[in-house]
């Protein structure tokens, strides 16, 4: 973040940034001990959407991957 630092004549101010590997450690919050969310019925069908949505594409992707590589016969019009 930048840092915010006046110098020595009192209109002028100087704006210095520090890289985050630069910067000094931060202890960082620990998830242990919080257990589950409480998610809303809302919440929960749109997550479970997203899931039903995602496995059927990766099994889409799976399925035409196998017959582009002649594992599984391909249709015949």
């Amino acid at each position: 973040m930048a840092t915010l630092a006046t110098q020595s004549t009192p209109n002028e101010t100087h704006l210095y940034v520090i890289h985050p590997l630069d910067d000094i450690h931060e202890q960082k919050c620990t998830s242990e001990g919080l257990g589950l969310m409480h998610l809303t019925p809302t919440v929960r069908i749109a997550l479970t959407t997203l899931r039903v949505y995602l496995i059927a594409m990766t099994l889409i992707i799976l399925y035409r991957v196998a017959t582009l590589t002649h594992v599984l016969p391909q249709h015949t019009r």
